[in-house]
């Protein structure tokens, strides 16, 4: 195999229903599928998110070992998707006073973007940034890099998800022994082949009807402006039908023949009554599987108008909405977001906009589904070839083995660096509470240099304080701790509580300082002095 042959890119999709791998090659502007596998996940993902690390690495590693049988060719990295419950935006602003008036340089502005891209938020990390708008004193610009002004406000949108949504994919992948090329922000990797430079220009809002979540994504002038996960899907309707009851094996396909998201009663209109036969030979009226499905539905559907509305576009979203995932497939979805949201213009998009096109050996593809345009949209973002040397045997035991070594080596590996990573964060608190300790302590010294200042042991005992008390606890002890956290994004909000804390303290020494300075002043021998003669002559005044 030639190295042009290696020049393959592999992505993989983890979905709460099935994980997916996916290997193309881009030729002449065309996108050629190569090879195709999927597996149920059973649990293993739930909500978007990998729930049992030992399930996905298995899956994973059976859809690698596919994808390579099929290629010929070892698989050394791999695009994978990022989504889930946790997925969300978050706005912030932030200002600066450049003092005098001046030209907006593009320092300043990737300054302020840095700023807002290292937000501290607990348990989570900023996943992308971005700009809204800028304000210039009083103006509102989109590029504000020349322009004269004073005061500069930006105002951006930070997409966040929990932490342990990266750090577990790493791991699973770590365990097959995969390079991650990168993690791709599924929902926004679709927008951009499923959307039109039009809709996102004039406004729209690209809903993903998943298994277990709801993916809204909300454009105008062609920037993000608001993203957020429902942990609402197709699988709801599924547990939904199973009451009935219906089998759960059967709940799917029950689903796709007889749900309807949007029912319409015609009163003049008789029909004989249909029934569905489940496999232990029930019947159940089809009207309630439809009524059923349509509650559900319906319910999916008002959380996300809702979340329309809290993004502020209500209204603005000229290009109306853009419908896709698995849930899309059930019959009338176009006239219930028609009729639930109020919004018209409503399509559903069940292939990307690029020409993409599948060779014999991935047959088992489908490519006008709704169901692919993510994984789709995944392969088609990748740039880094993902090939490796070429496979000239078939595995043996041995190298099952040596591949299980590795892969414990590397288990044991990452199960002590996120031990010594919990010891850092415990020792970094265990600092932060001395900390806050200190600062009492400086404090009610403070408070007795104010009363008894002119005690001498109280001077000297509260001048020994203000002296040490900072390499004590803010000393080289802190910054080898504090540095054991940076660059991680679950720390950000707790090294910043402790820088905020050594400000703190720094503060209370300062202020303790100019206390004993102050007491000291006062009582010495021409403070006594001066003391003696302002008594002197306020007796001699009264």
């Amino acid at each position: 195999m030639t190295n042009s042959d290696k020049d393959f890119i592999v992505a993989i999709e983890l979905g709460s229903s099935k994980i997916s791998g996916i290997a193309g090659k881009k030729k002449d502007g065309t996108m050629h599928i190569l090879a195709y596998a999927e597996e149920k996940t059973a649990g293993c993902v739930k909500r978007g998110v990998v729930y049992n690390i030992e399930k996905t690495y298995q899956s994973v590693n059976t859809i690698i070992a596919k994808l390579e049988a099929v290629l010929k060719t070892k698989i050394t990295r791999a695009y994978v998707g990022l989504g889930g419950q946790s997925m969300r935006s978050y706005k912030c602003i932030i200002k600066r006073n450049l003092l005098t008036q001046s030209y907006i340089t593009n320092e300043a502005i990737d300054a302020i973007r840095q700023e807002s891209y290292e937000i501290p938020f607990n348990d989570y990390e900023v996943l992308e940034n971005f700009p809204q708008e800028y304000v210039v004193d009083s103006s509102v610009i989109a590029d504000p890099v020349g322009v004269m002004g004073t005061n500069i406000e930006g105002e951006f949108l930070d997409v966040i998800a929990k932490t342990n949504l990266r750090t577990n994919i790493d791991t699973v992948f770590a365990n097959v022994g995969v390079d991650i090329a990168e993690g791709l922000i599924s929902p926004l990797q679709l927008a951009n082949n499923v959307l039109t430079d039009a809709e996102k220009r004039s406004g729209c809002a690209l809903i993903d009807l998943g298994a277990d979540t709801t993916t809204l994504v909300v454009y105008k002038n062609n920037i993000v402006r608001y993203l957020v996960t429902i942990p609402l899907g197709s699988n709801n309707i599924n547990k939904d039908l199973s009451t009935l009851p219906i089998d759960e094996a059967e709940t799917e396909d029950v689903k796709l023949k007889y749900g309807d998201a949007c029912q319409e009663f015609e009163a003049s209109e008789e029909s004989e009554t249909q029934y569905y036969t489940t496999s232990d030979g029930r019947q159940i009226d089809v009207n309630t599987i439809k009524t059923v499905a349509e509650s559900r539905m319906g319910e999916i559907i008002a959380n996300v108008s809702s979340q329309i509305i809290n993004s502020d576009y209500s209204g603005k979203l000229l290009a109306g909405i853009v419908i896709t995932g698995g849930g899309s497939n059930m019959k009338n979805i176009v006239k219930a977001f028609t009729k639930n949201t109020k919004i018209d213009k409503v399509r559903v998009a069940n292939k990307v906009n690029q020409i993409v096109v599948k060779t014999s050996n991935a047959s088992n593809f489908s490519m006008d589904s709704v169901e692919t345009t993510t994984i789709i949209s995944l392969l088609l973002a990748g740039t880094v070839p993902c090939g490796g040397e070429d496979i000239g045997r078939a595995p043996d035991i041995f190298d099952q083995q040596t591949k299980d070594e590795e892969r414990r080596k590397r288990q044991e590996e990452a199960e002590a660096a996120a031990k010594a990573e919990e010891q850092d964060a415990i020792a970094f608190d265990g600092i932060k509470s001395e900390i806050r300790s200190a600062i009492d302590k400086v404090r009610k010294q403070n408070e007795e240099v104010k009363k008894y200042g002119s005690d001498k042991k109280v001077r000297l005992r509260a001048k020994d304080l203000s002296l040490n008390i900072l390499d004590e606890t803010i000393g080289e002890k802190y910054e080898k701790a504090a540095q054991a956290l940076q660059g991680k994004d679950k720390f950000k909000q707790s090294l910043k509580e402790g820088a905020d804390l050594a400000e703190l303290l720094k503060v209370a020494v300062d202020e303790l300082t100019t206390s004993v300075n102050k007491a000291n002043k006062e009582n010495s021998f021409w403070g006594r002095t001066k003391g003696w003669i302002s008594d002197i002559v306020s007796e001699d005044n009264n």
